[in-house]
């Protein structure tokens, strides 16, 4: 069940800004304009160009569309600067140092705790200083507009409830639709093998590690025994694997063995493995692996589903959810949570549980659903279906959109203006 509906701020994009330093030295110095007697260096246009990547996620437009879009906003804000000290405007301090503050403590809250937050900065290589002087000259440019606007007579800016009402109407389906969400929980019960056959695999994968410690090549024991179509006719050859996109299972036994040494077998969701360990280079590693597939037949599948009808018996009967699949899930990440899987977008689910969930409504528990992992019980905690918010509730947003769109039409006139009257000259394309 994919797309979960929580906070997208896994990274809160923006803040990353890639630093002066990432071009020292070179020709990242050379001044890429001149607005009156401030330079403009190249590695501020290269700088922000990036921080626009950031901002925007935007990986398709050219690097010269970037870097051109990077260059007029610095233009943009020495001419703000200059035009604010000809007309003696200013920025207090304690004015800029309390706008950045909410603006970093707002960022600050996207993450779970400070140690993240530090950690993805460090991650960047941002330190917290420079983030803070990027999120200064923003606030200050903002600031200096209003501010010259203002004195201009430029500010009175009145949107109409009529005006509000035809934008609402016209650009409804796409900014007033608010998905379907669903919260889930869930037991897994998972299809399981007998214990004779269950026993029996992991006996025979013994015998082949007792013929692999009397001396036995793996690569040959591998080909002869190994049940993983992929890597058997390579001698059980892996290749090189990043170790954190490998099962936990597998992650768990590599990292506590030593170059050329064997695992005792392993269970895996579909059977058992050995593992030998080859080499290690940074966050990879190399090994190769027998599989011993551990069968399942219809029997196991009855059984499973025999079980999960009990379980949800007990659950309809009035046992809390939550103990039940604290007692009888065999999903080991949401058990413990009384198997809390989380919020969801209703259009997001993936087949067979967007059929099931379809006809479901907050509080019921469905019949058993079968997937790869086996059989899940599922409970709506909460659903709240797809709707259009109401005119009523996004007149203050709209209205607040309309004017920023006007404030910037009115701000790239008065820039046009004041651009006639400063020298500015512009040194190549970069």
């Amino acid at each position: 069940m994919k797309r979960k509906a929580v906070s997208s701020y896994k990274i809160a994009g923006w803040i990353f800004v890639v630093l002066v330093g990432l071009a020292a030295g070179g020709t990242a110095d050379r001044i890429a304009a001149v607005v009156g007697d401030r330079p403009i260096l190249e590695s501020e246009v290269q700088e922000l160009a990036v921080y626009f990547r950031l901002m925007t996620g935007d990986t398709i437009s050219p690097d010269s569309a970037v870097r051109a879009e990077a260059l007029n906003r610095l233009i943009d804000e020495a001419l703000l600067s200059q035009q604010a000290q000809r007309e003696s405007i200013e920025v207090s301090r304690e004015e800029l140092l309390q706008t950045v503050n909410e603006q970093l403590n707002a960022l600050k809250e996207r993450f779970e705790s400070e140690a993240d937050y530090q950690a993805a900065l460090e991650a960047e290589g941002v330190t917290e200083r420079r983030l803070k002087e990027r999120i200064t000259e923003e606030v200050r440019r903002n600031l200096l507009s209003r501010r010259l606007l203002e004195k201009a007579g430029l500010t009175q800016i009145y949107i109409s409830p009529t005006e509000v009402e035809r934008f609402y109407n016209e650009h409804r389906d796409s900014i007033a639709r608010v998905p379907g969400r669903v919260k889930l929980a869930h037991i897994l019960i998972m299809i399981k093998p007998s214990d004779s056959v269950e026993g029996a695999v992991r006996t025979h994968a013994w015998e082949v590690l007792e013929l692999l410690a009397r001396g036995g090549d793996f690569a040959t024991l591998a080909r002869s025994f190994s049940e993983d179509a992929v890597t058997r006719d390579r001698g059980g050859d892996w290749g090189w694997r990043n170790l954190s996109e490998l099962a936990p299972e597998f992650q768990l036994v590599l990292t506590q063995l030593k170059e050329g040494q064997l695992s005792p077998p392993v269970r895996g969701r579909a059977g058992y493995w050995i593992l030998q360990k080859e080499a290690v280079r940074g966050g990879q590693v190399r090994f190769r692996g027998i599989f011993f597939r551990v069968p399942l037949t219809r029997a196991d599948t009855v059984r499973a589903r025999r079980r999960a009808n009990t379980v949800r018996g007990y659950a309809l009967s009035g046992v809390p959810f939550d103990s039940l699949a604290r007692i009888y899930s065999d999903d080991p990440e949401t058990s413990k949570e009384g198997g809390y899987l989380g919020e969801f977008f209703l259009e997001g689910l993936m087949p067979p549980f967007d059929r099931v969930l379809a006809q479901l409504n907050a509080g019921d528990i469905s019949e058993p659903v079968l997937s790869e992992h086996g059989f899940h019980i599922i409970r709506v905690i909460d659903k709240q279906p797809e709707r259009l918010l109401t005119l009523g509730e996004m007149q203050d947003e709209i209205r607040d959109y309309l004017y920023q769109q006007e404030f910037s039409r009115r701000l790239r006139s008065y820039l046009e203006r004041i651009r006639r009257e400063i020298f500015v000259e512009i040194k190549g394309d970069g």
